[in-house]
């Protein structure tokens, strides 16, 4: 078969094991590929004791994160194509043949995930609610099998993919020459989270078609390995906090904007504390502000790889950005505060407007508006979301 399944590991060695053995049972010769990152539970000396000419691993003794290790899974596969699975899961008849009659490189192909009710409100394409199980002791396979079946039988062959660019999870399927070609997962999310969405929205501007399989379809214990996990379950909040706050410093919006653009926003920020630049920071590309910033960078500094004390600069420092946003922090309130997440939004839009000939005949300078109280002056309206596909 011209796929290996990717399983990145962190201890949770039951959930291994069993992912291995339920896996062999249907497909005997897939290569699978595992790696870890300080697993202390017997993990190492498990890979180490597998007889299997269609495994491959590796292991170390030291902290990666969840890219990192996903990122050295793509690299030691041999196939054509590679799937990003979890440990926690269960694969059903016939899903490897269903991935394989949709694969192509120019398309990322996501599955089909049953699980139980724990996420239910987070709804997706290619996600069902069902339970089969909460954890491998209450586990029935037979049903299981027997609704995969049935859901495979009420899918029509017409109807076996959903075309869906914007819904596709971290289940996927790409070509592994194009994951290298873009340079894999992005280890700025440490340890993990949002790593996903910053993949996805990558492969999707490099143009990518992306593709839900229905018939694709595995059980998803849920978070086994993540959230729930006793390792992470009590900083959970406090990660996905920070991935989130550095996927907005890369891309300059949130994963749900309407809008793709990442332009090169100066903030100018008069009568600034440290309270704003935590909430104004994340958002540009360069801050100038009137306060001490050294508390902030001390506290921030060790949750990203953005190099802070370039990023933060005083007032009468040289401004170079592309986009000047000017405010001052006294006339600001927290509802004006609250739409800084559209300003990339608003710029599009104003870049947008129809111009009559008039109007551009009289335009004299940089066009320059003003936003919620935010001066916004349009100096370079260049984009650059495209020089973020591949990470260096």
């Amino acid at each position: 078969m011209c796929l290996s399944l990717l399983v990145g590991l962190k201890n949770n060695l039951p959930y291994t094991q069993h992912f291995y053995a339920e896996t062999r049972l249907l497909y005997p010769e897939i290569e699978i590929v595992f790696v870890s990152y300080h697993s202390t539970d017997g993990t190492h000396e498990w890979l180490d004791s597998l007889q299997d000419d269609h495994v491959k691993y590796y292991y170390e003794n030291e902290e990666r994160t969840l890219s990192d290790t996903y990122n050295k899974c793509i690299e030691l596969a041999s196939s054509d194509y590679v799937l990003f699975a979890h440990n926690d899961m269960v694969l059903t008849p016939g899903f490897v043949e269903q991935l394989a009659s949709l694969q192509s490189v120019h398309r990322v192909v996501s599955y089909t995930t049953v699980e139980p009710p724990i996420f239910a409100d987070d709804e997706r394409p290619g996600k069902i609610v069902r339970d089969f199980g909460v954890d491998i002791a209450t586990f029935q396979r037979d049903a299981l099998f027997q609704f995969s079946q049935q859901e495979q039988q009420k899918n029509s062959e017409g109807n076996r993919a959903l075309a869906d660019s914007n819904k596709i999870s971290f289940f996927l399927c790409a070509a592994r020459k194009v994951l290298l070609e873009i340079g894999g997962l992005d280890p700025l999310f440490n340890p993990m989270f949002c790593e996903d969405d910053d993949l996805i929205l990558r492969l999707n501007l490099k143009g990518l078609e992306m593709v839900v399989s229905l018939n694709a379809i595995c059980y998803h214990f849920v978070s086994k390995t993540s959230r729930f996990s006793a390792e992470y379950s009590r900083r959970t909040q406090q990660i996905e906090t920070q991935s989130n706050r550095n996927f907005i410093r890369k891309w300059g919006f949130r994963n749900n904007s309407s809008v793709k653009k990442k332009y090169d926003i100066g903030f100018v920020v008069r009568n600034g504390n440290v309270a704003i630049l935590r909430e104004l920071e994340p958002w540009c590309s360069t801050i100038y502000i009137d306060t001490d910033a050294e508390a902030y960078q001390t506290e921030e500094q060790p949750r990203t790889s953005f190099d802070l004390r370039k990023k933060i600069k005083t007032l009468g420092e040289k401004k170079e950005n592309g986009i000047m946003v000017s405010v001052d922090a006294k006339k600001i309130d927290a509802g004006k505060l609250a739409q800084i997440e559209y300003l990339h939004e608003a710029i599009h839009a104003k870049l947008m407007e129809p111009k009559s000939l008039l109007s551009r005949l009289l335009a004299i300078g940089p066009p320059t508006f003003t936003w919620h109280g935010y001066r916004i002056r349009i100096i370079d309206q260049t984009s650059y979301e495209n020089r973020l596909i591949t990470k260096f």
